[in-house]
């Protein structure tokens, strides 16, 4: 260590010393003993704390928001069970829009004592808030009671109500060393059980055999829910022109349609079993994340756009062609079953619980069976018309009417666009619409700028400029956000290797600490912070307070202050006179104070 780092260390030190224990708090804290009534309990001992006007302590049972009050003590070095007076509801200090218990005023806490002790110890953790700022608070207190008999009377004091109403400590003070493990996880696990009782009993699956049979059908009635019944309307649109046609090319066509598309669901429920079986994640699940949502209602639009007329899809059948136009009928169908089934993903239907119930949690193998048999029953209409292509006879002609009801489809799917939308975070809004009006810029140049008559090249040219610009958007707007967070955990050691050596900035925060996380979220977010490392070429070290530390909490004081938030700056040149602000400030105010401690 340098001669200069030691001598900053010693000021500091002498600094700390000079600040006597206890003392410009903003509260009192004093352990009494009382006599009872009360042969069970005879002494009663009191740790009394009082907070500053303006302050408040919250309540020992923990909430949204602050740290709860707890007492430990000891008589005689046995342990006593501490008990709380009602906290008040009330807004938070620091957010008022929070409702918490808190103390306010002096507040009693209570120690019951089946005899007199020699000795009584007790520890108060607090924490003290005000409108502004927060204060932790861990007092050690002594009593030696020596004469019983002459202790006053607890029935005669102001408290004495507040003891009566008073409980156990729901909350206990974790050792600082304490990690929590999977035991203590289990632990925390609900140990009750129950015996539930099904309202259709012979509906719950208990066996291969039921849950296949019950699967099957729970397929073929996905067909008919919400969320699928629009493609599914599509594909039988788009046999409709096959009536018009020569019966034996129709019928081939009509069978080859149906095999495949038939065949797109049934390969999309086994890779569904295979991601269930790998992953443990539920039915539907896969839609809680909002890049599958907002990817599934990317292809929606688009595919709606193509029913208005704006352009065609090259891969998805969903608009009646003549039979000549058809390129790739196989592969338009085999596409138009995938997507069928993927909208049937987040849906549910009759039967379909009690098979999921059972089935997920049986062995990968039982978990494909059961999936393959739900996509079996949703391909059976079509594999029928596969094996009975005569049934095409029965489609209405194609008239003026299909075009209306391509329309008519265009808003259902935009419809379930607003259903998707609505199912993501707000905070996503702003770019899904941005995403949403770019596909339909791709979408119509895609249809006014291209056509047959062009050749292939020009054509797939301007298609493929198109994808890259809705894939170009999708990424600016998408990207991962996360920036590498210049602040380093604070140590001791390495503070005092680095004063006087380089620029420092010290942030004293804390997990209890409304204000201190609404500085990290705004003033000292990532983006900022790393500017401010690099503009000023400073080392960000973060001191954590959230469990006590005497060490820190030594260096706080240090700083003239015994409540946080506080940021302290320690100039290279002359880091024994550190600049400090306090509570709430802005970006403006810290920059002004950067520019003037650690510009050159």
């Amino acid at each position: 260590m340098t001669l200069r780092a030691a001598f900053i260390l010693l000021c500091l030190a002498v600094l700390n010393l000079a600040a006597p224990a206890g003392a410009a708090g903003p509260y009192e804290v004093s352990l009494q003993a009382f006599r009872t009534d009360d042969p069970a309990a005879p002494v009663l001992g009191v740790v009394t704390l009082t907070p500053a006007p303006e302050w408040h302590a919250y309540g020992n049972v923990q909430g949204p928001s602050g740290f709860p009050t707890t007492v430990t003590a000891q008589a005689d070095g046995a342990d006593l069970n501490a008990l709380y007076p009602p906290a008040e509801p009330g807004p938070d200090p620091i957010d008022p829009s929070l409702t918490v218990e808190l103390y306010n005023g002096p507040t009693p806490f209570f120690l019951p004592m089946a005899k007199a002790p020699a000795k009584l110890t007790a520890r108060l953790n607090a924490l003290l808030c005000s409108a502004t700022t927060c204060q932790p608070l861990r007092e050690d207190l002594e009593l030696a009671v020596t004469d019983p008999a002459g202790l006053p009377r607890a029935e005669d004091q102001p408290w004495w109500p507040r003891y009566l109403l008073s409980t156990p400590g729901a909350a206990e003070t974790l050792p600082e060393t304490a990690v929590a493990t999977p035991a203590d996880a289990a632990a925390q696990t609900p140990s009750v059980s129950f015996s539930p009782r099904y309202f259709a009993p012979g509906l719950e699956v208990h066996t291969l055999s039921k849950a296949a049979g019950l699967a099957f059908l729970a397929g073929l009635i996905l067909n008919f829910m919400p969320c699928v019944l629009p493609v599914i309307t599509l594909k039988l649109r788009s046999f409709i022109p096959a009536a018009s046609g020569m019966p034996m090319q129709q019928r081939l066509a009509f069978r080859a349609h149906n095999l495949f598309f038939a065949l797109g669901m049934m390969l999309y429920f086994l890779i569904l079993a295979g991601i269930i079986a790998a992953t443990g994640i539920a039915w539907g699940q896969i839609f809680q994340q909002p890049s599958a949502i907002i990817t599934l209602t990317a292809i929606v639009f688009a595919l709606s756009l193509s029913l208005f007329g704006v352009y065609d899809l090259p891969l998805i059948d969903l608009k009646g062609k003549a039979a000549g136009v058809k390129h790739h009928p196989k592969l338009e169908s085999f596409t138009t079953g995938v997507l069928a089934t993927v909208l049937a993903t987040p849906c549910s239907g009759p039967f379909l619980g009690g098979v999921l119930a059972w089935a997920l949690i049986q062995p990968p193998k039982i978990i494909a069976l059961v999936l393959s048999c739900i996509g079996l029953g949703m391909a059976s209409p079509y594999l029928a018309m596969a094996l009975m292509p005569g049934l095409y006879r029965f489609l209405p002609r194609p008239g003026g009417w299909t075009v209306h009801l391509e329309r008519l489809l265009g808003f259902l799917l935009a419809g379930t666009c607003v259903y998707l939308f609505g199912l993501l975070p707000t905070s996503a809004y702003l770019n899904v619409l941005i995403l949403l009006w770019t596909i339909a810029v791709a979408a119509w140049t895609w249809g006014k700028l291209t056509n047959l008559n062009q050749s292939r090249l020009r054509r797939w040219a301007i298609r493929s400029a198109c994808l890259a610009l809705v894939a170009t958007v999708s990424l600016l707007l998408f990207r991962p956000t996360a920036q590498q967070d210049p602040w380093q955990n604070f140590e001791m050691s390495r503070f005092q290797s680095r004063l006087g050596q380089e620029n420092l900035i010290l942030d004293f925060t804390a997990d209890w600490c409304p204000n201190c996380k609404f500085l990290e979220k705004t003033v000292l977010k990532p983006e900022n912070s790393v500017r401010i490392a690099k503009d000023f070429k400073a080392t960000l070290l973060r001191v954590d307070l959230t469990r006590h530390d005497p060490e820190l909490m030594a260096l706080l004081e240090s700083l003239g202050s015994k409540s946080i938030p506080i940021l302290a700056i320690f100039p290279k040149e002359r880091p024994e006179s550190p600049l400090v602000l306090r509570d709430l400030f802005t970006s403006g105010q810290l920059q002004e104070a950067l520019e003037a401690e650690l510009r050159p």
